[in-house]
């Protein structure tokens, strides 16, 4: 079962996994995307109106799974569905950080929490297939970047709630994995250029210059294949790891977080100057 099935790394996912031989219950916001991904997913696809946000829709959605699951089993929940909000700290409306964590965070619980029992029936006719709760996370929960608080917020309590839910499910046979990854080509950030954005006047430049800082992050932007290669091990290797950061020079990331925070504060300001003209107040 997979969430934002409707583009990007959880639409990859579902063709994936459909050539892999899995039936796919596929969560979309339309019914637009929902024909879309049915019309190349065939049969054994089944997309399922899912705004994680929306508890009654999403225990319509998980009844409806259990009707086509019948006497099969669910075998991994791949939390994806996300947002991004962007904008400064100090402007950024209440109601946006709200949303950031609607979708993000308690999304995840909410998905979790109602189709957990699902995945946790007996096994029965010596059904080995691994169980897994895969979360996808972000760099953005080790490392938060200025511009992207409320999305590195959610993101890091997306790294805590993986912990306690791992540490929590050791009497069932079900592990709880989060993908880490960095910038991925995905219509995620070219939504960001599409929606507001929050700043005061401090940061003209800044806003002047976001439309370009994201066309920056689009074209570098590693190709979905990188998480589609991790996605696949998640969900079928017999061992799995309880992190995959994906990321190229994993080394200089982890070399940066090691880094006294004043250093990487100078250099974070240093850039800033250099490519919008900010400068201290």
């Amino acid at each position: 079962m997979i969430t934002g099935a409707s583009s990007g790394i959880g639409e990859s996912a579902c063709h994936l996994l459909l050539e892999k031989g899995y039936e796919i219950i596929a969560g979309v916001r339309s019914i637009a995307d929902a024909t879309k991904l049915k019309t190349a997913g065939g049969p054994s696809l089944h997309p399922l109106i899912m705004d994680v946000t929306d508890e009654i829709g999403m225990k319509t959605a998980r009844d409806e799974a259990v009707t086509i699951i019948g006497n099969g089993t669910l075998v991994a929940i791949f939390n994806n569905a996300g947002i991004v909000v962007y904008g400064a700290w100090l402007y950024i409306p209440i109601d946006k950080w709200q949303q950031q964590f609607e979708v993000n965070v308690i999304g995840v619980i909410r998905t979790t929490q109602l189709f957990f029992p699902l995945l946790s029936v007996p096994r029965q006719n010596g059904d080995t297939h691994p169980r897994r709760v895969i979360n996808m996370g972000s760099v953005s929960g080790l490392f938060a970047s200025p511009f992207i608080a409320p999305y590195a917020a959610s993101k890091y309590a997306l790294e805590a709630l993986s912990d306690s839910l791992r540490r929590e499910l050791y009497m069932y046979d079900i592990q709880v994995v989060i993908i880490e990854a960095g910038n991925i080509a995905t219509p995620i950030w070219k939504k960001a250029k599409q929606t507001p954005s929050y700043f005061g006047a401090e940061y003209d430049t800044i806003l002047a210059f976001k439309d370009q800082m994201i066309d920056g992050l689009i074209a570098k932007g590693m190709p979905l294949k990188a998480v589609n290669d991790v996605v696949i091990k998640t969900v079928m290797a017999k061992t799995v790891k309880t992190r995959y950061l994906v990321r190229p020079q994993k080394w200089k990331f982890n070399f940066i977080r090691l880094l006294p925070t004043k250093w990487v504060d100078r250099l974070i300001h240093r850039n800033l100057q250099k490519r919008s003209g900010i400068r201290p107040f």
